[in-house]
């Protein structure tokens, strides 16, 4: 079991997310967009981030960069739809700033699990 946050303005994506992570005994808080991130990271240290990369108020890549640097343990993982753009950059801007791995959206439940598992399984 793992702490997990999860960063996302989309609501069907953050329940989609927490749902499958609740499922895989892993202890969720949520997050709709940066700010509120950083208010949560406050009390709530996790092991993983999974964080969307377009969000208002603060963007996935500001908020890698800030938790990078006062968290550099903690595993990121970057998700991304790339809104009007290829994702692609924004995923490869992702990992350039810390993010362990990054995926497009829509995101494989199986895969993110299986990323999380072996994330974990590096740190022991």
């Amino acid at each position: 079991m793992a702490n997990i946050l999860v960063v996302e303005d989309d609501i069907f994506v953050s329940d989609m997310l927490s749902q499958v992570l609740t499922r895989a005994n892993h202890n969720v808080k949520v997050a709709k967009d940066g700010e509120d991130a950083v208010m949560v990271l406050k009390s709530f240290v996790p092991d993983v981030m999974v964080t969307d990369i377009l969000m208002p108020k603060k963007s996935g890549t500001t908020l890698i960069s800030e938790v990078r640097a006062q968290h550099p343990s903690m595993e990121i993982i970057a998700i991304s739809g790339g809104g009007r753009a290829d994702p692609i950059g924004y995923l490869d801007l992702s990992e350039e700033l810390g993010a362990a791995i990054s995926f497009a959206k829509p995101v494989d439940n199986d895969a993110i699990l299986m990323t999380i598992d072996l994330l974990l399984a590096k740190k022991k």
